[in-house]
């Protein structure tokens, strides 16, 4: 924006042509370039989680930390023990992002709003997280038994999306996760 308003402030006076002053229209067209492109790249960074046409052709479609393989638990016929999260249809805090979910550790999927993500698990005690950028939710410690399933529902906390600091003073409870 800077560039784009010191080529205005360089202009020559209405009436005249832009030959009399080249450089307040080159620096008028280059901040106009890099107000564009930081558009795109917001755009980007709300579809993609992350600025694609920045990224060389060979990573544009790859998540590096998503896991490549699947690793879920081979199931019986009536076996069914799993661990699902949805995320709350109403949550209208970055609506355009996705939450990671993450089981044990490890980055299981994304969701958008009303999206539900599933993870076959191993009978035992389980610990489930949501992220988004820096914030996430507590910890939450899931005991399932065989053939169970677990729904846990998540969403931001009531009132963050009026408060310009709170990605800041509630880093680490700013989403919330809790059993459907």
């Amino acid at each position: 924006m800077t560039l784009l308003l010191l080529g205005g402030a360089w202009l020559p006076p209405q009436g005249s042509t832009a030959k009399e002053n080249p450089l307040a229209l080159g620096v008028a067209a280059l901040g106009l370039a890099v107000f564009f492109a930081g558009f795109l790249a917001q755009l980007s960074i709300g579809f993609f989680g992350r600025p694609r046409f920045f990224l060389p052709r060979p990573f544009r479609g790859v998540k590096p930390d998503v896991p490549t393989a699947p690793t879920s638990v081979p199931r019986g016929k009536g076996d069914m023990t799993e661990i699902s999260v949805r995320r709350d249809e109403a949550d209208s805090y970055a609506q355009l992002r996705r939450y990671k979910v993450y089981v044990d550790g490890e980055r299981v999927g994304d969701l958008r709003p009303g999206e539900t993500c599933q993870r076959a698990v191993s009978p035992g005690m389980h610990t489930v997280q949501v992220k988004i950028s820096w914030c996430s939710s507590p910890s939450l410690s899931v005991g399932v038994s065989e053939g169970e399933r677990h729904e846990l529902v998540c969403r931001a906390v009531p009132g963050v999306e009026s408060d310009p600091v709170a990605m800041f003073t509630r880093r680490h409870d700013l989403l919330t996760l809790r059993r459907a």
